[in-house]
């Protein structure tokens, strides 16, 4: 059976994954992932984010403002000229991920964050957090309660910054009978059951102290037993010179029930 490409308007057959006039995937009459123009500049990634309904304060997402807050990620124009992408953590200091004149690079960046924080919560069945209900009666404990849970938690932020370990590699590592993927901050776990990676929002801390024994390799090999973590939804990394994403923006992330908590904030990205 053939299609119209939505891309190009020529004739394609059903059975062809892309289109052999313009190379686009074929999205099929069901119309899958839109295949949208990548954002350039500063102007334009507002307006796409107009455009997907993205309620970017909520979210944490600061774009062409040099926000102070805690809890943030940013971009901005300086009074230098050169364009700055941040992460303001959860104590307020800041992490520059990028400072320099390149603005479809800087744009990239932040782009590619907002579409991780996306599809990180597409795989969360339940929020990793969520906000403390007062109880009437019970102030002062509760109080009591959170104070002691902010000083274990510097303690042990203390304790991994005098160790002076560093970050991970990125790449395969096995551990504990599991396979792991550590990309752009974040670790990821191959699941035997559905046969592809999901993220890993708990990592046990054994290996992520002494990650260097259980690294295997960049590469990939089929020796693993896992499927390429580049063939994966995660893999964002090589789209930076691509005009175009195939990312499904917004059909099964609910902006409502978005908590900024689910973010590591205490990571320097």
């Amino acid at each position: 059976m053939k299609r119209i490409c939505k891309y190009c308007g020529e004739s394609i057959s059903e059975s062809e994954a892309f289109c052999p006039n313009c190379g686009a995937k074929n999205a099929g009459e069901s119309g899958g992932p839109k295949k949208y123009r990548k954002p350039q500049t500063i102007e334009e990634l507002k307006a796409f984010c107009a455009d997907k309904g993205m309620p970017l304060e909520k979210m944490r997402f600061f774009i062409g403002e040099n926000y102070r807050g805690a809890r943030a990620f940013g971009i901005y124009q300086d009074t230098d000229g050169e364009f700055v992408v941040y992460k303001n953590k959860s104590d307020g200091s800041r992490a520059v991920r990028y400072k320099g004149p390149d603005e479809a690079y800087a744009v990239n960046e932040i782009y590619e964050k907002l579409r991780s924080e996306d599809s990180a919560r597409r795989q969360a069945p339940v929020s990793r957090s969520a906000p403390i209900q007062k109880k009437s009666g019970h102030s002062i404990l509760l109080k009591f309660f959170m104070m002691l849970c902010a000083a274990q938690i510097v303690v042990i932020f203390a304790v991994i910054l005098l160790s002076g370990s560093k970050k991970p590699h990125r790449g395969y590592y096995a551990y504990n009978d599991h396979d792991y993927y550590y990309y752009s901050g974040d670790w990821y776990y191959y699941d035997d059951d559905i046969l592809g990676w999901r993220y890993a929002y708990d990592v046990d801390p054994y290996l992520e102290e002494n990650h260097p024994d259980y690294f295997l390799d960049d590469d990939y090999d089929a020796g693993y037993g896992v499927s390429n973590f580049e063939d994966s939804e995660y893999w964002y990394g090589s789209d930076y010179g691509s005009d175009t994403d195939d990312y499904d923006w917004g059909s099964s992330s609910d902006y409502d029930s978005w908590d900024s908590f689910d973010t590591d904030w205490d990571s320097d990205w």
